[in-house]
């Protein structure tokens, strides 16, 4: 299916989405922070990257930014998770195709992955 790349510095969220979305028949890699999911999309060229708002390294918009920047990463498709609502603007104006919030259930991060790599195109927000 898809490959799926995950920037989150919580390895329960992180374990616990490579599952969901592995059982779903993705291909999923995942790092602790915001620079290396950087260094691993340029490499990698993920379908999907989901990145959380707060890292310690880098925060989640800031990530996108950089994505954004580049000629090789400016297209990928990204969906950003926070349990703050506030960040569901600032993803939006950073360049994110879509906002989870947190908690979210198996069915909710399916619906909001699989909105993003069906359509083939950014799908705006995800829906709660």
């Amino acid at each position: 299916m898809a490959r799926i790349l995950m920037a989150n510095d919580d390895t329960d969220l992180l374990d616990g989405c490579r599952e969901i979305l592995e059982g779903a028949g993705h291909e999923v890699r995942s790092v602790a922070g915001g620079r290396e999911a950087l260094a691993i999309a340029v490499s990698w060229q993920p379908d999907l990257i989901i990145v959380d708002w707060v890292m310690p390294d880098m925060d989640g918009t800031t990530v996108i930014l950089e994505l954004r920047k580049s000629e090789r990463t400016a297209s990928l498709r990204i969906l950003m998770i926070s349990g703050s609502l506030n960040a569901r603007v600032m993803a939006g104006r950073a360049g994110s195709d879509g906002f989870l919030p947190k908690p979210f259930d198996a069915d909710e991060l399916l619906r909001a992955v699989g909105m993003l790599i069906d359509t083939g195109r950014p799908a705006g927000p995800a829906p709660v």
